[in-house]
């Protein structure tokens, strides 16, 4: 895929420095329950937040009772602040409970400014959370569409609402009923400026790690793991936004980690996901020991990680459990209304073609079905 034209300085400088996972995913392509498995290094269920923590929505706060960033650094000496989006229980804090002595809340630019203060006043070992809301405010598209400038070298996606055919029933209801609804009508001009305006607001959100990162001095000794909850959907089979899906523009997220020990200018490919954040970060640090059960593993050890698990509750109130497995061939998906989807990613990257329930796949199809399965029982138990 040709890169898209966006100028991100903050991560490329801080793609020089670390090592950068070009296979990271995020355990839900949700807010809430990703941003969860951030802080916890556990699967949104066993964390306990299903689908976002709002007054729309049916997904119960963070628990203080578990382990998390925050808490661990904390109890092994470090000044720990928040900056941001929470998005996981009351947004008005304090949160000393979840570990963080310090937490400030506010615009991107506000807040990137007042965590670069925070640590530039810092003595003692320190770990600082910024919490950018961009790009999530891709939403505003829906009143800013023709107010867009299209971007030289924006593509329009290389799928259309005609690949929903096949597809489960909850992607095309989504766009009937649910959010997806202003952008039925959309022309491939239009997912131009989407996309455009996309380019826009992660621009934003690199600027703020710029002012970020240029409080970090010297910067060699210090541990710096840049990420994203999630992706989004990007007008690929004619979908907005986020919603009961799971392909990969909308799972698949940056993930960048810096600091003592990490190669400088590397990249690795190896599977990655939001949980092995926390675990990886702690034993950078020196901290091996984690006061809890926990999923992620440590990513700059050696592991044989053939396949990421992915899951998805709710939209809202709108109930749609999906589970997946992807292996750096084959993706299924298997919605709890029985419906699946199977993709065969090296011949078909986009995720066009849903070979599930094909005599020619079907071999393939039960070998993945029954680890997703196996995954399942073992949840229950």
């Amino acid at each position: 895929m040709t890169p898209w034209p966006i100028r991100r300085p903050g991560r490329e400088s801080l793609e020089k420095r670390g090592v950068r996972f070009t296979h990271a995913f995020c355990n839900t392509p949700q807010c809430s329950p990703a941003r969860s498995s951030l802080l916890t290094g556990l699967q949104p269920h066993k964390a306990g937040v299903l689908t976002n923590v709002d007054p729309s929505s049916l997904g119960k706060p963070l628990s203080p009772t578990l382990p998390t960033v925050g808490t661990v650094f904390r109890d092994a000496g470090y000044r720990t602040g928040y900056f941001g989006k929470w998005h996981l229980g009351d947004e008005r804090g304090p949160l000393t409970k979840f570990g963080f002595d310090t937490y400030e809340r506010g615009k991107d630019e506000v807040i990137a400014k007042a965590a670069a203060e925070w640590i530039r006043t810092q003595t003692e070992p320190w770990l600082a959370w910024v919490s950018v809301l961009n790009p999530h405010d891709i939403y505003d598209i829906v009143q800013n569409l023709k107010s867009v400038a299209s971007r030289d070298g924006v593509q329009a996606p290389a799928t259309t609402l005609a690949d929903l055919a096949g597809k489960p029933k909850a992607q095309l209801k989504y766009l009937q009923e649910d959010q997806g609804k202003p952008t039925v009508q959309y022309t491939p001009e239009d997912w131009i400026r989407y996309r455009s305006y996309y380019c826009d607001l992660v621009e934003k959100a690199d600027k703020c790690l710029t002012t970020v990162l240029d409080s970090v001095k010297p910067p060699q000794g210090t541990i710096v793991v840049y990420t994203s909850d999630h992706g989004d959907a990007l007008g690929e089979h004619g979908l907005p936004f986020k919603g009961p899906f799971l392909y990969e523009p909308l799972v698949r997220i940056p993930l960048v980690i810096a600091g003592p020990g990490v190669p400088p200018g590397s990249s690795r490919d190896e599977f990655a996901t939001s949980a092995d954040i926390a675990p990886t970060v702690a034993s950078i640090a020196g901290l091996k020991w984690w006061p809890g059960q926990i999923d992620g593993i440590d990513l700059l050890s050696v592991h044989n990680r053939d396949a990421v698990l992915l899951e998805y509750y709710s939209k809202q109130h709108w109930v749609e459990p999906i589970r997946a497995i992807r292996t750096k061939r084959w993706k299924l998906c298997s919605y709890e209304t029985g419906e699946r989807e199977l993709y065969d990613l090296e011949r078909d990257p986009a995720e066009a073609h849903n070979i599930a329930g094909t005599v020619a796949a079907k071999q393939q199809e039960e070998k993945l079905m029954a680890r997703v399965e196996k995954w399942r029982q073992d949840e229950r138990r």
